[in-house]
């Protein structure tokens, strides 16, 4: 299983670069980088909330239970969410092998 990593120009007045982990284990990691933020969450507590030419990723960081959101554009919202179920399902078959 390997991670899969992106970067992803964030939507609004700051336009903060965000990195972005997705950990087949069903872990995301976000790290802004302009203002030094993590963020994350289990692919269960995800939702993805479209809005015109922006979708809200809405997560909640586990180990404090605190809600955070991120403002991402369409495209690179549709990427992330293809990017979780590949490795949802990468991780479904690794255990199947088991």
């Amino acid at each position: 299983m390997i991670k899969t990593h992106r970067n992803f120009l964030l939507q609004g007045n700051n336009q903060h670069h965000a990195h972005i982990h997705i950990n087949p284990i069903g872990e995301l990691d976000i790290d802004i980088i302009e203002s030094e933020q993590h963020h994350s969450a289990e692919f269960d507590d995800l939702t993805f909330k479209c809005s015109g030419a922006m979708t809200t990723l809405v997560g909640v960081d586990p180990k404090v239970n605190k809600q955070w959101h991120l403002s991402l554009d369409n495209r690179d919202a549709e990427e992330l969410n293809v990017l979780i179920t590949q490795a949802t399902e990468e991780f479904e078959v690794l255990m199947k092998d088991l």
